[in-house]
């Protein structure tokens, strides 16, 4: 969790957190913001205000596998078990003891070149580019393990899982990511009134995360009319 971040504000906002418009939306961007801080009372709190709402477990699923690419596999980890105990699933112990298939990692390769494409769209050259600069072995994991393996999965839709991404960049105040993410939500279909909902609903959890969100979204809108 970045030091900004003030994790009180954070539980005060899912506490008080009401129903309105794109509530499956921003209660998820909320659960993925509760994993960034990593207090197990605040994701409790926020795994409760999502099933309030919605009768699935599996977006929650979703944003916990997917929250490793951003923050880590202890915060992920951690946020598996608290999953586990306040909205528990029958789980298969059966181990598949067999390595991943070429067929299945050519597949996790194609859709994850796919799925970046519409994410970046016209930057995308530029962000192949730009990375195969200082690490040219990275690229290739972000499509395959990234875009591929985990963002690709079927079972979440793009727009919820890069308004989430964005929740979470927002709280550990990533500014270049952000730029990243916020544009890539509007390009896969968000309206731009979600994602500044989103933005908007972390005002007080990080000031700087918040002002940096709240100036990429307006310089895009810009551009936009421009």
């Amino acid at each position: 969790m970045d030091a900004g971040a003030n994790k009180a504000a954070l539980e005060e906002r899912i506490r008080s957190f009401s129903v309105t418009d794109y509530a499956a939306e921003r209660t998820l961007a909320l659960f993925s913001a509760s994993i960034a801080v990593a207090d197990p009372r605040i994701i409790t709190d926020a795994i409760s205000l999502y099933r309030r709402n919605c009768p699935s477990r599996s977006p929650l699923y979703e944003l916990v596998l997917q929250s490793y690419l951003f923050l880590g596999f202890p915060r992920m980890l951690e946020a598996a078990d608290l999953l586990h105990q306040a909205w528990p699933e029958p789980v298969d112990h059966h181990t598949n003891d067999e390595p991943v298939s070429p067929e299945e990692t050519r597949s996790w390769y194609i859709r994850g070149d796919k799925l970046c494409r519409r994410v970046y769209d016209k930057n995308y050259t530029a962000l192949r580019r730009r990375v195969e600069s200082f690490a040219p072995d990275v690229f290739r994991w972000m499509i395959l393990e990234g875009y591929g393996k985990v963002l690709s999965r079927p079972a979440l839709d793009i727009v919820s899982r890069e308004c989430a991404i964005v929740a979470c960049l927002v709280v550990e105040n990533r500014p270049r990511q952000l730029h990243s993410h916020i544009r890539g939500a509007l390009n896969v279909g968000a309206d731009r009134e979600l994602v500044r909902l989103v933005i908007e609903d972390l005002r007080d959890v990080h000031a700087d995360g918040w002002a940096a969100a709240r100036d990429i979204l307006k310089k895009l809108e810009m551009d936009t009319r421009s």
